[in-house]
């Protein structure tokens, strides 16, 4: 076993094919799979199930991934620490919408401890308030989602789409929702819901209640924690982005279903990460960004 192999595992895990990692690596994809074969020989362990679909990480290969990642970051840290001409300075400043927030703090973290003369401020907020507050340089960087037909009203801004998504009901797993994989609008007129002040689920509301009438709301919150308490308990479900819930530690745990809604046409929804045309960045946002959006790809295995 050697570096290489480690960032070539990180490097499929990330794109899930090894064609595209060897592009990104440029090397052939012939080089990666041999040198991936004989790391699972030697490991006597299968990191990859492949198949047309691309490369899955099995269970005992996720576990290696993330220690290969750490490798790899401490490795890179040993670098640093022997050239302190490398060490970034300035100031960060981003912001996400809400569940991917843990990642931000795991970036932060990383970054700080890898270059501790950098200064770095992070936020939670809704998507809209995000473009408003990179348009304005309140900051720098943020991870939001989008409607399709909003893209095209992001002039001078850059945006990095990295999942597509639709709105989802979380709810408690012994909730009388659980029994449910699909919700009919009015099944789900019946549940009383905890619900997030974020543009898309208000756009999501308003247009329910065109078509079927009005949900039964217990409470708005822009208070991440309120929901997560409100699912916790069993007191109400809620509606949010299915890549936000499916990052949700109750539903890593088990205590939380996540059930489509059927019979209601979605806008196409994007998330990825935004940024200024013609603010320059620097090195050291660029190098938060590359992190990110590792932590990102890697919670999402």
């Amino acid at each position: 076993m050697n570096l290489e192999q480690l960032e070539y595992i990180v490097e499929i895990a990330k794109t899930r094919s090894f064609s595209a990692a060897a592009s990104q690596l440029h090397m052939t994809q012939s080089a990666i799979s041999q040198s991936v074969r004989k790391l699972e020989q030697e490991l006597e362990l299968t990191v990859f199930e492949r198949s047309r679909q691309g490369a899955v990480p099995t269970e005992e290969g996720k576990a290696f991934i993330e220690q290969a990642i750490e490798i790899l970051r401490r490795v890179e840290l040993l670098r640093i620490n022997g050239d302190p001409d490398k060490r970034l300075k300035g100031h960060i400043q981003v912001a996400t919408f809400p569940s991917v927030m843990p990642y931000l703090i795991e970036t932060t973290a990383y970054m700080k401890q890898e270059h501790p003369q950098l200064h770095i401020s992070i936020e939670e907020k809704g998507s809209m308030d995000i473009v408003e507050d990179i348009r304005q340089g309140r900051i720098q960087l943020g991870f939001i989602a989008i409607y399709n037909k909003q893209l095209q009203k992001l002039n001078g801004l850059h945006f990095s789409e990295m999942y597509s998504g639709k709105l989802v009901v979380g709810a408690h797993h012994e909730s009388p929702l659980a029994q449910y994989n699909r919700i009919t609008p009015k099944q789900l007129m019946q549940h009383q819901l905890a619900l997030y002040n974020d543009q898309f689920v208000h756009d999501f509301v308003d247009r329910f209640t065109d078509v079927y009438g009005e949900l039964s709301v217990l409470f708005w919150t822009n208070n991440s924690e309120a929901i997560t308490s409100v699912l916790n308990n069993g007191l109400a479900a809620s509606i949010g982005h299915d890549f936000s819930l499916y990052q949700h530690p109750s539903w890593k745990a088990g205590c939380m279903k996540i059930i489509e809604i059927a019979d209601m046409a979605q806008p196409e929804m994007r998330i990825g990460f935004l940024r200024s045309e013609t603010r320059a960045l620097g090195a050291g946002v660029e190098r938060f960004e590359a992190r990110f959006r590792q932590a990102i790809e890697m919670g999402h295995l």
